[in-house]
């Protein structure tokens, strides 16, 4: 069983600087809205591309991560196992292919052959030990969970890397190993016990090196020396990253031409640039979020009784939310988008909004009062108070809890709260990843369904096909969907911006969670 890729979905909807776009799935002959070398201009191989985003980078090290928002700062500096194109299929990276054992018992990676670190040291099956060894062990590491399932490592040869399961388990690492926890970093770097929070020096083998760093605040990069493995990286002299939490003085920067890149997903700032691209001011392209916004949920007071958490969901009426956001959040009633493998495009959700329904619900258990916990100034708020409405016109007594933004979600997965607003909810890779973060883990949307636990079981079973996978996973998430501990509303927009001379942001990964990976962009003359 050889890597295989997810189906793919259309998720952009481009606005052109100046002309009408034939836009569509994989790569075609779609006119690029930046007028890039699709369009006949010259690339720039002497430009930097300057970017501002509103997640931070707390440190520079691919193990140290606490959230997925420092992640972009360090794909062009440290190459992944795998990959993910736009759409979210995964794709090869440092390693060219991936074949689970004919029992389930090793995951077997093929290396790529031609790639050094920047310090020289080949990269090889020995790297790749030393990292997962490094990964597991390591003080602080954010992965450890990540590669729990690995018990070996075996070097069968220079490229050939053999990961030893744990029984039954395992079948999520390909897909892990597109994120931090597959970022390879030069073994020398590990032995010597190089400072990689501060410094990554040379210990990485990407297109770029950390020029400069001041952490939480900028990142800068310059094209590392010589020629790398992948012909589309580098294409710009360098680049440099700045954290500016404000969608406005981000927007402002590319006004006044200090920024070339940016992102939007306010429903006012995404408004704003529509009407700014319509003029050919700058270039904007939106994509849906794979997150889903909507409400988690504890079975804690009146949430405890299944009829107010189906009064709840009954309750929300996706469409007017979608208003309240001008149209930018688009009804998404299920836990992966329509189109990808582990979703069911036939599938419908159990609690579409009737409010009279909701209303009967509330009155055959005599009432009820739920506490609907947000973070105060986030996108969050406004929707909390309108849900709040929906509520109260339920018949449900909804209490408004606004803390600040760090408390949120850490509370909530301690157990504080009895139901948060949110839009954290993002399907992974592999569903297998899923289903342990939030279905059976600590977000517990299963809430302790022991048919899930089994169904859950049986799906992350490495010898499987996706084909043979995905009805389980599709039972999985009926049966989750049902117990109405998590009740998914739409997803968000986020708006990729820039200036004219930027290009590859149409094809750009991971924008649809919220992130991005930048490796692949460049500038022309």
């Amino acid at each position: 069983m050889g890597y295989r890729t997810i189906r793919g979905i259309c998720w952009a909807a481009t606005v052109t600087v100046a002309a009408t776009v034939l836009a569509g799935c994989g790569g075609g002959a779609a006119l690029s809205p930046q007028g890039s070398a699709a369009s006949g201009s010259e690339l720039d191989p002497n430009a930097v591309l300057r970017i501002t985003s509103n997640a931070p980078t707390r440190n520079l090290d691919p193990y140290l991560q606490a959230s997925s928002g420092g992640w972009s700062y360090l794909t062009p500096v440290f190459d992944r196992l795998t990959m993910v194109d736009a759409q979210g299929n995964l794709i090869p990276g440092l390693a060219e292919s991936w074949t689970f054992g004919p029992d389930g018992s090793y995951l077997e990676l093929k290396l790529r052959g031609d790639v050094t670190f920047h310090d020289g040291t080949p990269f090889d099956a020995a790297a790749v030990e030393a990292n997962i060894q490094r990964g597991q062990t390591m003080e602080g590491s954010t992965v450890v969970a990540a590669l729990k399932n690995i018990t070996n490592v075996e070097v069968v040869d220079d490229h050939t890397v053999r990961l030893q399961l744990a029984s039954g388990t395992g079948v999520e690492l390909p897909g892990v190993f597109s994120s931090n926890a597959g970022m390879m970093v030069s073994p020398k770097a590990i032995e010597t016990g190089a400072d990689l929070r501060n410094n990554p020096g040379q210990s990485g083998s990407g297109a770029y090196v950390v020029a400069s760093y001041v952490p939480e605040e900028s990142v800068t990069l310059a094209r590392a020396e010589g020629t790398n493995w992948d012909p589309e990286a580098g294409k710009v002299a360098g680049m440099e990253f700045t954290w500016i939490p404000d969608a406005t003085t981000r927007l402002n920067g590319l006004k006044t031409g200090e920024t070339d890149l940016t992102w939007m997903s306010s429903a006012n700032e995404v408004t704003e640039v529509k009407a700014m691209a319509s003029r050919g001011a700058m270039s904007l392209i939106e994509v849906p979020y794979r997150n889903v916004f909507g409400v988690f949920i504890r079975p804690q007071g009146d949430l405890a009784k299944p009829e107010v958490r189906q009064a709840v969901a009954s309750a929300i009426d996706p469409e007017a939310i979608s208003q309240m956001f001008s149209g930018t959040c688009m009804p998404q009633r299920q836990i992966y988008p329509p189109g990808s493998w582990p979703a069911d495009d036939e599938y419908e959700y159990p609690y579409t909004f009737d409010l009279e329904k909701a209303k009967s619900l509330v009155q055959s258990v005599g009432g009820a009062k739920v506490t609907l916990t947000f973070a105060a100034g986030a996108s969050t708020e406004k929707p909390a108070n309108v849900l709040q409405s929906a509520l109260s016109q339920a018949g449900i007594d909804a209490e408004l809890n606004p803390v600040p933004i760090t408390q949120s979600e850490p509370r909530y997965i301690a157990g504080d709260f009895q139901s948060i607003v949110s839009n954290s909810f993002s399907p992974k890779v592999d569903p297998a990843e899923t289903v342990s973060a939030f279905v059976t883990g600590p977000y517990d949307f299963g809430n302790g369904n022991q048919q899930i636990k089994e169904l859950a079981a049986q799906a992350a079973d490495p010898t499987l096909s996706q084909e043979e996978r995905a009805p389980i996973y599709n039972q999985i998430w009926d049966l989750t969907l049902k117990e109405a501990m998590f009740v998914p509303i739409c997803n968000q927009t986020n708006a990729t911006v820039s200036t004219a001379k930027v290009t590859g942001t149409e094809d750009m990964p991971w924008v649809n969670l919220g992130i991005f990976d930048v490796r692949h962009v460049g500038m022309t003359k």
